[in-house]
Order: structure tokens, then C-alpha cells, then sequence
């Protein structure tokens, strides 16, 4: 996979010298901030060598896992119509919870009626690059515009599970690579706005699919308050460990740009 990381950014470099210039010049560089309320789901499995009882188990219903709210940011530059953002979210849930059925992971065998302490951190580093296929210029509208893009998320996660002196870990790590579209408008000179982005891919069984839409308002200039909808449906598989995990909920964000 690391090795094809790139590819859709090389890929949409090359097409993006092949469009005519449809959009604006014009600069931005600026950061958000924003705070996620999410709902999780989701099941995980690992597959040991020699084991015949490994086994699926549901992340809320059988380890009880909590949704947790994630403070979240990125940082962004626009150039004419190439835009590039970098963005961080640390997502960490844990749970307690008196086993009602037995737990089988990494090969450690968890029994009903054992207290378990789990965790399931994942943080993720957004590296994207788009480009504005229509820009144009319309009476009243603001900053209209429709594009693709192509990013690179790194998921680096873990799943950890302790009762008593037994502990065990599975760690998984990955760049991911993600093709998509965004697109905005603005009304009354940008002070109302309503932006949204989708990227995915699928291959060999597994898939990383990301929505994000949010509506912006701009009490002062350089400013934006936001509010909007995420969501993250990662289903991975390793070998000898799968994850099918749906992170999805609304956000509030603060906006800076110059």
C-alpha cells in the first residue's frame, strides 16, 4: 500500500496541468479548529496461526467502548485554483465492562463474567491536494467553485485490551490513498457559505470512505464560525486482523483566513 500512496497525487498533478485555467486567481492561507461530537461503531477480529477459536467481537456491545468528543485541525494554503491542506484528529474510546460472553483476541482468551478494560485509539494525518475544475464568476454568488482532489490519510491505531495482569495489544498502521470531489458556494460577498468534500477508495475486500459538508458564517472579516457532518467508514485487513469501523456525528469549528 505505501508504495501506491502517491499514486493519485502524482496522478492528479499530471491532469491538472492539462486544464485550462477555468478559476480565479486569488490566495488563501489560514487553519481551523473544530470540535467533534461522534457516535462509533464498529467490530474487530484477529486471526492467530494455530488457533481455531478466534473470533469477531462488537467494539460497544461486547467491551462497552464510549463515544468520546475529539478536538480536531488543519492547516490550508490556496493558490489560484490549488488548494492544499494538511489536517490531525486523534481518536480515542475506551471502555469498561463485565463480559457477557467469551472474548477471544490475539489468542488470549477473555471469560464471561471478567472485567475488561479496552481502547481503540486512531489517529489519522490528512495530507490533500486539490484543484478547482470550475471557478466562474456569478452576480450575487461568491467563491463558487467545484473541483477534484486527492489525499493521503495515515492511520496509525491501536487496540488494547487488560483485565487484571493480561494485556494485550494490536497495533495497525497505514497510508491510504483517497480520490474525490469538493465543491462550495457563497452568498452576500462570502459572509454565508456551504462547503463539502467526499473521498474514497476500495480495493481486495477493504475500503476508506470520508464525507465532511459544513455551512460557514462570518461575523468579522479573516473569520468564520462553522458547523457541520463528518463521518469515516474504515473497514481494514491485515492478515491476521480486521477492523470494520464507522465514525460518524456533527462538528463546530472556528475558521481563520488571509
Amino acid at each position: 500500500m505505501r508504495r501506491t500512496a502517491l499514486l493519485p497525487l502524482l496522478a492528479l498533478a499530471m491532469m491538472c496541468f492539462a486544464i485550462p485555467a477555468f478559476a480565479g486567481p486569488g490566495f488563501d492561507v489560514g487553519a481551523r479548529a473544530y470540535y467533534w461530537f461522534p457516535k462509533m461503531t464498529g467490530t474487530v477480529e484477529t486471526l492467530r496461526s494455530g488457533f481455531t477459536d478466534n473470533q469477531l467481537f462488537n467494539v460497544k456491545d461486547d467491551l462497552g467502548v464510549e463515544d468520546k468528543n475529539i478536538a480536531s485541525g488543519e492547516a490550508f494554503a490556496r493558490v489560484g485554483r490549488f488548494k492544499v491542506r494538511v489536517g490531525y484528529t486523534p481518536l480515542n474510546f475506551s471502555g469498561d465492562k463485565v463480559l457477557t460472553r467469551q472474548i477471544v483476541f490475539q489468542g488470549q482468551r477473555f471469560n464471561i463474567g471478567q472485567p475488561v478494560h479496552s481502547k481503540l485509539d486512531m489517529k489519522t494525518i490528512d495530507g490533500e491536494i486539490g484543484v478547482d475544475i470550475l471557478r466562474p464568476e456569478i452576480p450575487v454568488l461568491a467563491n463558487v467553485y467545484l473541483g477534484l482532489l486527492a489525499k493521503v490519510k495515515y492511520v496509525d491505531g491501536t487496540v488494547e485490551l487488560t483485565s487484571g495482569t493480561t494485556h494485550e495489544v494490536r497495533d495497525f498502521k497505514a497510508p491510504i490513498p483517497m480520490i474525490g470531489a469538493q465543491g462550495g458556494i457563497g452568498v452576500l460577498a462570502d459572509w454565508i457559505r456551504l462547503d463539502a468534500k467526499v473521498a474514497g477508495i476500495a480495493y481486495s475486500g477493504k475500503h476508506l470512505y470520508e464525507g465532511d459538508v459544513y455551512a460557514s458564517f462570518s461575523p468579522f472579516p479573516f473569520v468564520k464560525l462553522q458547523g457541520g457532518y463528518r463521518a469515516i467508514d474504515l473497514k481494514y485487513d491485515d492478515n491476521d486482523f480486521k477492523a470494520a469501523l464507522k465514525i460518524k456525528g456533527p462538528y463546530v469549528g472556528l475558521q481563520a483566513a488571509f
